[in-house]
C-alpha cells in the first residue's frame, strides 16, 4: 500500500460494463487516497445510472467527447470495447491527458505503432494494463523458477480455460472479439515474461470449439528462445476437465500449480543425494533396463502461493499512480504491450479467424 500526502488522482472511467462498472469501480473504491472518480461515460443511460448510484458526486457523460473536454479529468481509464481502444486512445492523447487502457489496447502491430507515435508525441502517457503481471500464481512460479531448485527450466506449460457457450461481442470478430485479442494480450504476456527472451520460433493453432460467435475460442501457442526454452500457452473455451494452470519442468525437478489451489506441488531430486558421474555406452544393456540401474531420491512438497513479491491483481493501480504522482517509471513499458500485439498479429494472420 502506498503512503502518500500528495493528492488522489482524479479519473474519468469511460465504458460502465463488465470491466468499467464491475472492476475498476469497485477496485478504485479501495484506495481513495490515491484516486478519486470525477466522471464516468457511456452511451446508455442506464448504465450511468447505475454508476452514479455509487458515485453520487460523479459527472455522467453520455458522450466521450465531453468527458475529455472536462479539465478535471486529469487520468482517462478506457474500458471501452476491444476495437473502440485505439481510437480513443489516440483521442484521449491528443488531450495530453493520461491514459490507462485495458488489454487489448488496440486491435494489431499496425494500430501499435500508430499508438506509440502517439504516446511518444504526448509525452509518454500511454499505460497498458496488464494487471496479470501481478497474479499471485504467476508470482509464485517466478520465485520457484528463481530458487534454482528446479535446475534449468527447458519447458513452461500455461493453462487457461473452461467450457463457456459464449454469444456476447466478445466471440464476434468485428468488435475485436475472439481469445487472442480477449484473453491473449493478458497470458501472452506472461509466456513472453517467462521466456526471458525474443522467441527465435513460434508455432499457433486456433479454432472455435463452444463459443457461438464467429471468432476463435481456443487458442495455442509455442514459443521457443535462442537458448532452447520452450513456452507452451493455451487458453481454451472448451476446456471440459481442470488441468494444472502451470507446469514447470527443469532438469531436477518440476512445479505444478492448479488454477485457483492455495498450493502448488514441487518435486526435485533431493539435492544432498550425490550422484555419481555417467558416461553414455554403445555396450548392450541388461535385460529390463534401460542402462546402468540407479535409485534416484526425490523429494516432494507443497509450496504455499504467498509470494514473496508484492502481488495482487489491483496493484497495476499502484503503478499507475507512482507514474503519474511520484514521475517513476511504469513496470510495465510500452513497447512490452507492442512486442505482445506483434506476436498476437502475426500468428492472427495464419489462421482462418484472420
Amino acid at each position: 500500500m502506498i503512503r502518500t500526502t500528495r493528492p488522489p488522482i482524479r479519473i474519468g472511467i469511460v465504458g460502465l460494463g463488465r470491466a468499467g462498472l464491475e472492476m475498476h469501480c469497485p477496485e478504485l473504491a479501495q484506495i481513495p487516497e490515491l484516486f478519486k472518480i470525477i466522471a464516468v461515460c457511456d452511451p446508455v443511460k442506464e448504465r450511468r445510472d447505475l454508476a452514479l448510484e455509487s458515485l453520487p458526486d460523479a459527472r455522467a457523460y453520455r458522450r466521450y467527447e465531453d468527458l475529455l473536454a472536462d479539465p478535471d479529468v486529469e487520468l482517462v481509464d478506457l474500458a471501452t470495447r476491444s476495437d473502440e481502444h485505439a481510437a480513443h486512445v489516440l483521442q484521449a492523447l491528443k488531450t495530453r491527458k493520461w491514459v490507462h487502457v485495458e488489454r487489448p489496447f488496440c486491435c494489431d502491430y499496425d494500430q501499435a505503432m500508430v499508438l506509440r507515435a502517439a504516446a511518444i508525441k504526448a509525452g509518454n502517457r500511454l499505460l497498458v494494463r496488464h494487471n496479470y503481471r501481478y497474479e499471485p500464481a504467476f508470482l509464485q512460479v517466478k520465485e520457484v523458477i528463481d530458487s534454482g531448485v528446479l535446475g534449468e527450466i527447458y519447458d513452461i506449460k500455461i493453462r487457461r480455460g473452461a467450457y463457456e457457450r459464449r454469444d456476447d461481442w466478445q466471440t464476434v470478430k468485428r468488435c475485436g472479439g475472439g481469445t487472442a485479442l480477449t484473453w491473449g494480450p493478458a497470458f501472452l504476456d506472461q509466456a513472453l515474461d517467462l521466456l526471458h527472451a525474443p522467441p527465435v520460433k513460434v508455432w499457433s493453432d486456433f479454432k472455435r470449439v463452444a463459443s457461438v460467435g464467429d471468432a476463435e475460442d481456443f487458442m495455442r501457442v509455442i514459443l521457443r528462445n535462442m537458448a532452447g526454452l520452450t513456452v507452451d500457452l493455451e487458453i481454451s473455451g472448451g476446456r471440459i476437465t481442470p488441468v494444472p494452470q502451470f507446469i514447470v519442468t527443469g532438469t531436477k525437478g518440476e512445479f505444478t500449480l492448479f488454477p485457483g489451489a492455495a498450493e502448488g506441488t514441487l518435486r526435485h531430486l533431493d539435492r544432498k543425494q550425490k550422484l555419481p558421474r555417467r558416461r553414455s555406452s554403445v555396450r548392450t544393456p541388461p535385460l529390463g533396463s534401460f542402462g546402468t540401474p540407479e535409485t534416484l531420491r526425490w523429494v516432494e512438497t507443497q509450496i504455499p502461493v504467498a509470494p514473496k513479491a508484492d502481488c495482487g491483481m489491483t496493484l497495476i493501480w499502484d503503478h499507475v499512480f507512482n507514474a503519474i504522482r511520484e514521475n517513476k517509471p511504469f513496470p510495465i513499458p510500452l513497447d512490452q504491450a507492442i512486442e505482445t500485439m506483434r506476436i498476437l498479429t502475426l500468428i492472427k494472420k495464419e489462421s482462418a479467424f484472420a
